[in-house]
C-alpha cells in the first residue's frame, strides 16, 4: 500500500491490477477509530482479489488538511468522496468504480454517487439514514460516556446547538445544520447501477430504502450485518466481520468485469522528498521506520530552525492509530508546528498502518518490548534528521511504551508520562490474544474512598445487592502494599538493603542519572495512581529523591485524554516542559522561536482557558 495525498486529503492506494476499483468511506469520529484496523484488512483482501482499493481521510478528520470549526465542512466531505473516485481513476485506470461506506461513511458514499452518475457499485455498511436521528445518536453517546467511571471528574461539556461532543470528537453548528437536513430517501434515487445493503440495526428502514432503490431502477442485494455490535467495540476488542467481510468480496466479485491480470503485491510508501502542506507554513512527510515497519507522519513548520530543536514523538494511546482520541496527536502536532517546534507521530507494531497488518491485537502486543523498540528506532530517526533527540509523549500503554523506551534509548531527552498502568508488565493473555485475568477489576483507591462517605453505598452494601465487601477486601490489601512498599524504603535507606520493588526503582533511577527529563502525570482519580503509590509512596513522593523525575496530578483529566479539557491540559503541559526544560537544547537561532513560543501561547484561547484551571499539582 502507498500513501497519497491529494486535494489534502491524505489516504492509502492498494495497487493491483483488476478493471474494477473500490473507494472506501470511514465512519465519523470513534467509530472510525474502532473500524480502523478492519476496514484497511478489507481493503487488503479487496486488493489481494484483483481490486485496486482507495480508502482516505475526509477534510478536517484523521491525517487530512483542516480543522472540525471549518466552515462548508459538510460539503466538502460529499466532495473528497468524488475526488477520491476521480484520483482513483487516475492513479490505477480502472474501468468502473464501487464507492463503499460504513455508517456515517455510507451517507456520504451514497450522496456523492448520486451526484457523480456514474459510479457502478455501492456497498451500504449500517448506513446512516437520517443525519437528524444520527445527531441524537451522537448526544446519547456523550451522555454514556458521562456514566462511566473514566469519565467521573471531567467537565461536562453543555448542550448546546454550537457543536456536538462525542468522545473526543466534535461537529460544529455548520457541519450539524447541513446533517440535520440529509436524508438518504430524499437525497437519493439512483446513486448506482447495483447496491449491496448490509444492515441489522434498522432492518424496516433499510427494507424500505432496497425497495426504493430498486422502485428507480436499482439491482439491490440485501444482507444481514450480525457482527456489527463486535466490529464497532472499541479499537483493541473491535473483531473482523469476516462474514460481512466475505459477502461485500463475492458480491464485488460477481459484479465485476473479467479481472485482467493478478493483483500485484501491496508496496509500502517511500516519503516524498519535503512532505505537503495542510496549513499555511506547516508541511508534513509520511515516513516508514524501522525496515518499513513501522509508519509516520512528520510534521514540521518550513524552513530550517526547527530541526536542530527537540522534536516530539507521539505513540499512540491503546490500540487507537497515530491520529490519537479526539484526533489529540494531529491537533496537538500541528499546534507544535505553529510555536516552531517538529514532531513524529508514529503507529508502532500491530496498530494503525504498520506492518503488517493484523486481524486481532492483544493486550501482551501492546505492552511488549517490540513496542517500546519502535519508540526508540523512531527516536534514533529523528536524531538522524538533526534534531537535539526526543520528547516522548505517551498516554495509557503509549506511556509505557515510552518509558521503557527511554530507559534504552540514548537519543530520548525527555518523556511526558501520562496515565500510565503499569511499570512492568507481565503476559496476561492467552493463545486468542484475550486476557486470562482482570487487568483492571478495579477502579481507583480514591474513587471508592469517595464512595464510601456515601451512606446509600454502604446500605447496599449490607444488603448485599453489590460487590462493597470484596472492594474492601482489596482496598485493605492495598494499603498493607503499600505499608510493605514503605518498609522496604526506609530499610534501602538505613541499612542500603534493597527490597521490594528494586526493578521500578532502578528505571527510575537509570532515567535520573542520563539526565532524562521524564514527567509522570497522572488524572487524579485515575487507576494508574495505584500503581503509582504501591511502589513510591503516597503522590509517588519517594521519587522526590531523584532531580529529573517529577510527578504531576491534573483535574478534569480521563484516562484515555477524551475531553476537551483534558487534552488542553496535557498539551499546556507538554508545551511549558518543552519550553521550561528543552528550550536550552536548541542552537542558537533557535533562540527566537523560543520567543515566538512564549508569545503565542496566550493568543490561543484554549491555552488560556488550559492556565485559568491550573489543574496541574506537583508531587
Amino acid at each position: 500500500m502507498r500513501p497519497i495525498v491529494f486535494d489534502g486529503n491524505f489516504g492509502w492506494l492498494h495497487s493491483a491490477h483488476g478493471p474494477d476499483g473500490v473507494v472506501m468511506c470511514s465512519p465519523f469520529g470513534y467509530d472510525a477509530l474502532c473500524t480502523y484496523r478492519g476496514m484497511r484488512r478489507l481493503a487488503e483482501r479487496l486488493a489481494a482479489r484483483g481490486m485496486p482499493v482507495l480508502r482516505f481521510d475526509y477534510p478536517a478528520t484523521g491525517d487530512s488538511a483542516g480543522d472540525p470549526s471549518d466552515a462548508g465542512l459538510w460539503r466538502a466531505w460529499i466532495d473528497s468522496v468524488k475526488q477520491a473516485v476521480a484520483q482513483l481513476r487516475a492513479a490505477t485506470g480502472v474501468e468502473r468504480v464501487t464507492v463503499c461506506g460504513l455508517r456515517l461513511g455510507g451517507m456520504l458514499a451514497a450522496l456523492a454517487a448520486q451526484e457523480l452518475g456514474d459510479v457502478h457499485g455501492l456497498v451500504l455498511m449500517s448506513p446512516v439514514l437520517s443525519g437528524k436521528t444520527y445527531q441524537r445518536e451522537l448526544r446519547a453517546h456523550y451522555r454514556q460516556w458521562l456514566k462511566l467511571p473514566a469519565a467521573m471528574d471531567c467537565v461536562v461539556e453543555p448542550d448546546t446547538d454550537e457543536f456536538v461532543e462525542a468522545y473526543g470528537f466534535r461537529m460544529y453548528r455548520d457541519t450539524l445544520q447541513s446533517l440535520h437536513a440529509a436524508e438518504l430517501f430524499r437525497a437519493t434515487s439512483r446513486p448506482a447501477a447495483r447496491v449491496l445493503l448490509l444492515d441489522s440495526l434498522n432492518p424496516v428502514r433499510t427494507d424500505a430504502l432496497a425497495a426504493y432503490y430498486t422502485k428507480h431502477g436499482v439491482e439491490v442485494e440485501r444482507r444481514p450485518f450480525d457482527e456489527y455490535s463486535r466490529f464497532m467495540m472499541e479499537p483493541l476488542d473491535s473483531e473482523i466481520p469476516h462474514a460481512a467481510f466475505e459477502s461485500i468480496e463475492n458480491w464485488l466479485a460477481a459484479g465485476g468485469a473479467r479481472a485482467h491480470g493478478m493483483a500485484s503485491v501491496p508496496r509500502r510508501g517511500e516519503e516524498p522528498a519535503s512532505g505537503h502542506h495542510v496549513a499555511p507554513g506547516l508541511r508534513e512527510t509520511p515516513v516508514w521506520l524501522n525496515d518499513g515497519k513501522v509508519f509516520g507522519i512528520y510534521c514540521l513548520p518550513d524552513g530550517a530552525a526547527a530541526a536542530s530543536a527537540p522534536a516530539v514523538l507521539l505513540l499512540n494511546t491503546g490500540a487507537v492509530s497515530r491520529i490519537g482520541n479526539g484526533r489529540f496527536g494531529v491537533h496537538f502536532a500541528r499546534r507544535l508546528a505553529r510555536q516552531g517546534i517538529a514532531s513524529l507521530r508514529i503507529d508502532v507494531g500491530g496498530v494503525g498502518d504498520s506492518m503488517p497488518s493484523c486481524d486481532t491485537l492483544s493486550l501482551d502486543a501492546l505492552y511488549s518490548q517490540s513496542s517500546a523498540d519502535d519508540a526508540a528506532c523512531a527516536s534514533r530517526w529523528l536524531a538522524a534528521r538533526g534534531h537535539a533527540g526526543a520528547v516522548l509523549l505517551g498516554i495509557c500503554s503509549g506511556a509505557y511504551t515510552g518509558l521503557h523506551a527511554a530507559t534504552r534509548e540514548p537519543a530520548v531527552v525527555g518523556a511526558v508520562i501520562v496515565n500510565v498502568q503499569k511499570f512492568r508488565w507481565h503476559n496476561v493473555c492467552d493463545e486468542h490474544g484475550k486476557p486470562m485475568i482482570p487487568v483492571s477489576e478495579f477502579g481507583s483507591t480514591r474513587n471508592y474512598m469517595r464512595s464510601m462517605k456515601q451512606p446509600g453505598k454502604w446500605l447496599r452494601m449490607l444488603k448485599g445487592e453489590t460487590g462493597g465487601w470484596r472492594i474492601l477486601r482489596e482496598v485493605v490489601v492495598r494499603h498493607l502494599a503499600r505499608t510493605g512498599e514503605t518498609l522496604a524504603d526506609r530499610i534501602e535507606q538505613l541499612c542500603g538493603l534493597q527490597l521490594g520493588a528494586r526493578e521500578e526503582r532502578h528505571m527510575f533511577a537509570s532515567l535520573d542519572a542520563r539526565g532524562v527529563d521524564t514527567h509522570l502525570v497522572f488524572g487524579v482519580l485515575d487507576e494508574g495512581v495505584e500503581e503509582l503509590e504501591r511502589y513510591f509512596g503516597v503522590r509517588g513522593a519517594r521519587l522526590a529523591r531523584f532531580a529529573r523525575i517529577h510527578v504531576a496530578f491534573c483535574k478534569h483529566t480521563d484516562h484515555a485524554i477524551l475531553s476537551s479539557v483534558a487534552q488542553q491540559n496535557i498539551m499546556s503541559y507538554v508545551e511549558n516542559v518543552y519550553r521550561d526544560g528543552f528550550a536550552k537544547l536548541r542552537q542558537p537561532r533557535g533562540a527566537a522561536l523560543d520567543g515566538e513560543l512564549r508569545r503565542q501561547q496566550p493568543e490561543h484561547d484554549e491555552d488560556r482557558g488550559a492556565d485559568a484551571l491550573r489543574p496541574f499539582e506537583e508531587a
